[in-house]
C-alpha cells in the first residue's frame, strides 16, 4: 500500500534534485559565458599593450604571468611574414587568416585566437578552450558548493512539513480506525484545511445515511416482529383448536380458519420481502428495459380469476408501445400492489380501469378503481408501512401504498392520491422520468 507522506517526500525531493542540477547545468553555463567574455577582453588588451612594443627580442615580462597563468601563446610577425616573437610554447599555432576574434581548430583542439594587424607588425594572441572550461567549471563548483550543505537541511524542514501537513488526514484516519462498529457519530469539521473539509464532510454524510438506515431497519425489524405475531399465533391457536376438534364438520371450520390463516402471514411475509427489496436503502439492482405493456398484462392476468369472481370489471387501456428502464422487480411489485389493492377494496360489480401512457417528459401508470376511496386528510399516511384505515376489513397487512412508494423513489418519480373520474373510489397516478434513475 502506497504513503502519501513517502510519495510527497519522493517527489520533493526529486523536485529538488533536479532543481538543484539544473541551478548547476546554469550556473556553469552562465560562469562559462562571463569567463569566455573576460578572457576575450583579455586577449585583445594583451594584443593592444603589444602592438607599441618595439623590441621582441626578449620575452615581455608584462604577459609572462598571464602565459604562465593562463597558457596563452603570443606570436608576433613583421610586415614580410618573418616571425619576430613567439612565446614559450612547445607547438606554436599557425598564423590566422582574418583579423579579430575567432575560433580554430589546431591539433584537435579549440582555441580562441584574436589576431591584431596594423603598418609595422601582426599579433596573434591565442588561448586554448580547455583553460576557460576548467576555469568555468570551478567558478560553477565554488557557486553551487552550498547546495550540498543546505540539501539535507532542506530534506529535513521538508520532511517535517509534509508530517506536519499530513497530520489532520492522519487525525482524521485515527479518528475512524478508532471507532467501534456501532459508533456512527459525526467526525468534528473544525479546524480542518479545506483540502481534508470535503472528505470528513463525505464520511459524515455517510455516517448520517448509515444512521437512518439502520434506524429504518430497526423499525422494520421491530413492526415486522410485531405484525407477524398476531396471525401466528392465530395460526398457533388453530392447530390447536383443530387438535380438539370431534367432528367432521367442526375440522373442516379449523381447517378453513387455519389456511385462512397461513394464506394472511404467508401474504405477509411476501410484502415483507418485497418492501425489503425497493427500500431506498436497498442494494440497487441491475437497469434493465422493460416493456410496460407486458409486465401490465402479465399482472392483470395473475388477477383476471379474482376479477371474475368478484365480478369486477378489471381493464386494460393501453395505446402505444410504452417502455422504461429501471429495476424489474420493483416495477412488478408496484404494479402488482397498485392492482391487488384496486381489486381488495373494489366492490363486487365496481371496476378497475389500469392506464399505461407516456407524455413529453414521463411514463404515467394510472390506476382507477370504483371502492370507497381515501379520504384527503388520511391521503399521506396511507404511505407508512402498516397503516390501516379504521372500518376496512383485515385481509390487508398495510404494506401495499409503502412498497409502491418505495419502488417510485428509487426510480425518481411521483406518486398522487386523487378521486376516481367519477367522484368515488380511488385513482393512483404515478409518473416516472424516462431516463433511468440511480438512487444515492
Amino acid at each position: 500500500m502506497s504513503s502519501i507522506s513517502k510519495r510527497l517526500l519522493v517527489l520533493l525531493l526529486s523536485a529538488l534534485t533536479v532543481a538543484a542540477l539544473l541551478a548547476g547545468v546554469s550556473t556553469y553555463l552562465k560562469a562559462h559565458q562571463e569567463v569566455n567574455e573576460l578572457f576575450d577582453y583579455q586577449l585583445l588588451q594583451m594584443a593592444y599593450s603589444l602592438r607599441d612594443q618595439k623590441s621582441f627580442e626578449h620575452r615581455p615580462t608584462s604577459v609572462s604571468e598571464y602565459e604562465k597563468e593562463d597558457d596563452v601563446t603570443i606570436q608576433v610577425w613583421d610586415m614580410s611574414g618573418a616571425l619576430l616573437y613567439v612565446s614559450l610554447h612547445d607547438d606554436p599555432l599557425p598564423r590566422a587568416n582574418l583579423s579579430g576574434l575567432q575560433t580554430v581548430t589546431f591539433r584537435n583542439s579549440e582555441w580562441r585566437v584574436f589576431l591584431l594587424t596594423d603598418n609595422m607588425r601582426t599579433i596573434q594572441v591565442s588561448q586554448p578552450f580547455e583553460a576557460r572550461r576548467e576555469m568555468s567549471f570551478t567558478f560553477a563548483l565554488r557557486t553551487i558548493m552550498p547546495l550540498f550543505f543546505v540539501f539535507p537541511a532542506l530534506a529535513l524542514m521538508i520532511w517535517l512539513a509534509v508530517r506536519y501537513t499530513l497530520k489532520p488526514l492522519t487525525e482524521v484516519a485515527d479518528g475512524v480506525a478508532s471507532r467501534s462498529p456501532t459508533s456512527l457519530d459525526p467526525l468534528p469539521e473544525n479546524n480542518l484545511p479545506v483540502e481534508i473539509l470535503p472528505l470528513v464532510r463525505r464520511l459524515n454524510s455517510l455516517f448520517d445515511q448509515l444512521i437512518r438506515a439502520f434506524d429504518i431497519q430497526k423499525r422494520f425489524v421491530a413492526d415486522a416482529a410485531h405484525e407477524l405475531r398476531t396471525p401466528l399465533t392465530a395460526v398457533k391457536l388453530q392447530v390447536r383448536i383443530l387438535e380438539r376438534c370431534d367432528s367432521e364438520a367442526d375440522r373442516t371450520n379449523a381447517l378453513d380458519t387455519l389456511k385462512s390463516g397461513v394464506n394472511r402471514a404467508t401474504r405477509l411475509v411476501s410484502q415483507l420481502l418485497s418492501l425489503a427489496r425497493v427500500e431506498p436503502e436497498a442494494p440497487p439492482a441491475p437497469l434493465v428495459k422493460v416493456s410496460l405493456n407486458c409486465m401490465v398484462r402479465e399482472i392483470v392476468a395473475e388477477q383476471s380469476r379474482i376479477a371474475s369472481d368478484k365480478k369486477i370489471n378489471l381493464v386494460i387501456h393501453d395505446g402505444d408501445p410504452v417502455s422504461i428502464t429501471g429495476e424489474q422487480d420493483a416495477l412488478r411489485a408496484m404494479i402488482s400492489n397498485l392492482v391487488d389493492n384496486a381489486m381488495r377494496y373494489t366492490l363486487p360489480g365496481g371496476s378497475v380501469d389500469v392506464v399505461i401512457r407516456q407524455n413529453e417528459l414521463s411514463t404515467i401508470i394510472d390506476v382507477a378503481d370504483t371502492g370507497p376511496g381515501i379520504p384527503p386528510e388520511e391521503r399521506e399516511r396511507v404511505f407508512d408501512r402498516f397503516y390501516r384505515r379504521q372500518g376496512m376489513d383485515g385481509t390487508g397487512c398495510g404494506l401495499g401504498l409503502a412498497i409502491v412508494k418505495s419502488a417510485v423513489s428509487r426510480h425518481g418519480g411521483t406518486v398522487t392520491l386523487g378521486e376516481a373520474v367519477q367522484g368515488k373510489g380511488l385513482r393512483v397516478i404515478i409518473e416516472l422520468p424516462f431516463l433511468p434513475f440511480i438512487p444515492h
